[in-house]
């Protein structure tokens, strides 16, 4: 008998019997990473995925935001866009968007009803599915139920192995790359590029956003392994004249044989100039492709619009008060640092941090990275098994000199205990974590008064 999904709670109970590497200590491994599921439901299933172009985003830092960025321009160009990616911050509906709004409980649970039917045709049940494997599936039905015209897809973990794989995008973008998941992906960044780049597909156009030598080689052999023209940051496109005007920048970007000057961000950071960047390039081999415009031509002046009126939740997003708060999830080396730095070019006064970090991380490195910068910091939980105590935080971060270190339990009360050693003309900078990042985002609405 088949199982009926008639609520949201129906739902959830569905998700949570199935393995949350997402949440689970230690985390999923290379030895049990497999794309065989997730392509015999999706037979079951017709196909959804076919029935719309895709677009595909990886990489360690930077391919949330990326994502977020191309599938804005594409709707830009009067396309109906799907967006999927992962984790989500305060609410699952979050993961899957169309044209910028979240979908609905109602219409995940009718994209969802399918999934379960193609999974109990099966004997058994398919019980080894993992949540996320449901998840992606699930959105895949959704743009499919809503009449997309395209989708971005972010890869959840690694890339060769993620259940987004199975896609065969229109165009593979790959980000920043750094040490992060090296029980899943490996110890090395050449170890980690590779997995990243195994969703280079035979002749798809790949765009390239890696800065590090290493990972730069290897995705430029995959690519030539794969016959798949490659666009390199900093060779094909780029990012030029950049400048800081308080609380967004402004830069011009040379893309193939476009210009696109004077792109305005609502965002302080460098980093984001370089991820709208690849989104825009991205954009340009998508709009090369014959007939997939609906107007025929890319009109960059409302790609440059979109961009401008963009928002990243949880990506140096700033909550306006005396001291300012930002909410941040970067939860690695390389995004911790760039936070940080972002963090020092805008703050008046002492930046205070409250942190949390996953017990898989490379924690001495993050909080080297917090030492040097910090002028206080409140280590905390989130409630996830996954967790390093605020105590062993709280050490590592004494160990390399960090000043006004300090813990709490719970997460709102170390937010409080920030933004009063802050002071009024600081800043209290929320990192370390996405799920940290999800806990206190609703406190940081309630402080700004919004």
């Amino acid at each position: 008998m088949s199982t009926s999904i008639t609520s949201f709670a129906d739902l959830l109970a569905f998700l949570n019997k199935h393995t949350d590497y997402e949440r689970q200590q230690g985390g999923r491994t290379r030895d049990i990473f497999d794309l065989e599921r997730m392509n015999e439901v999706l037979d079951r299933l017709a196909r959804p995925e076919l029935a719309y172009v895709t677009a595909h985003v990886a990489g360690t830092k930077g391919k949330g935001s990326t994502s977020r960025f191309l599938a804005a321009v594409l709707q830009s160009q009067g396309l109906k866009v799907g967006l999927f990616t992962s984790p989500h911050l305060e609410r699952l509906t979050q993961r899957i968007e169309i044209n910028g709004v979240e979908i609905t409980e109602r219409a995940m649970i009718e994209a969802f009803q399918p999934v379960v039917d193609a999974l109990e045709r099966e004997k058994g049940g398919a019980p080894d599915i993992t949540f996320f494997e449901l998840l992606t599936l699930t959105a895949m039905v959704a743009f499919q139920q809503a009449g997309v015209d395209t989708a971005v897809f972010e890869v959840g973990l690694g890339g060769r192995l993620d259940s987004t794989n199975v896609i065969q995008p229109l165009v593979s973008v790959i980000t920043e790359i750094g040490i992060d998941h090296t029980r899943q992906l490996g110890d090395t960044i050449e170890e980690i590029a590779r997995e990243k780049a195994g969703i280079i597909k035979p002749g798809i156009p790949v765009v390239c956003g890696a800065n590090d030598a290493e990972a730069q080689r290897v995705i430029s052999l995959t690519a030539r392994d794969n016959e798949a023209p490659l666009l390199m940051f900093g060779k094909d496109y780029n990012v030029r004249w950049l400048a800081r005007n308080g609380r967004s920048v402004t830069f011009t970007t040379d893309v193939r044989d476009a210009r696109y000057e004077k792109v305005q961000l609502p965002h302080p950071a460098r980093y984001m100039a370089e991820n709208a960047a690849h989104a825009l390039c991205a954009l340009e081999v998508m709009a090369s492709e014959p007939d997939f415009l609906p107007e025929g031509m890319l009109d960059r002046d409302r790609a440059l619009d979109a961009l401008a009126r963009t928002a990243q939740p949880a990506r140096f997003e700033i909550f306006e008060g005396a001291p300012v708060l930002v909410i941040d999830s970067a939860h690695n080396e390389l995004s911790i640092k760039a936070a940080l730095a972002t963090a020092k070019s805008i703050a008046k006064g002492r930046i205070v941090c409250v942190t949390g970090l996953a017990s898989d991380k490379d924690i001495e490195a993050c909080m080297r990275r917090l030492a040097e910068v910090a002028d206080g910091a409140v280590f905390t939980r989130y409630y996830s098994p996954r967790e390093t105590a605020p105590e062993t935080l709280a050490g590592l971060y004494a160990k390399f000199g960090g000043k006004a270190g300090s813990t709490e339990e719970h997460p709102e009360a170390a937010l409080e205990t920030a933004l009063e050693q802050a002071g009024e003309e600081g800043m209290v900078l929320v990192t370390g974590s996405v799920y940290l990042a999800g806990v206190l985002r609703p406190a940081a609405f309630e402080y700004a008064g919004l």
